[in-house]
């Protein structure tokens, strides 16, 4: 997403200041420090539509598609794919320590244990922890 600065060439010599939003990723979406992350740009699917924060693994033809739970995930989308931006750059994360709560998990991720583990055995360069964010709550020791 390009970021557009105004035009202030009428104002020369006067002063202001202005500022602009750069899409950040989701508050909360990154909980630790390791692994480090890191995103790629990767190509989807022609008419593929993913919502942001999305986990995605390749299909045959290494294109972006929804993840699904009978190949590990390789890693999460940062905007919303909407079928029409296919063969351009999109932004995947590929490593981090993310917060489960926080992640678009698609409907057939339906239990903790299949969030918790989507991106076990993921190749390289994927490297992503899915954690559990507990919000002052009390956990009991195993």
């Amino acid at each position: 997403m390009p970021i557009v600065t105004p035009n202030l060439a009428h104002t020369a010599g006067v002063p202001s200041q202005w500022n602009d939003t750069i899409d950040a990723a989701l508050e909360g979406l990154i909980v630790g420090e390791t692994p480090a992350v890191v995103t790629v740009d990767m190509i989807a699917l022609n008419g593929a539509a993913l919502p942001a924060y999305s986990p995605v693994k390749l299909d045959g033809a290494d294109k972006l598609v929804a993840a699904t739970i009978d190949a590990p995930a390789i890693g999460i989308t940062l905007y919303p794919i909407d079928g029409l931006t296919a063969n351009i750059g999109i932004p995947v994360l590929r490593s981090g320590c993310l917060a489960k709560h926080r992640i678009t998990w698609p409907a057939a991720y339906n239990t903790d244990a299949l969030k918790l583990n989507a991106f076990n055995d993921a190749p390289t360069p994927t490297n992503i922890v899915v954690r559990e964010v507990y919000f002052g709550a009390t956990v009991a020791a195993p």
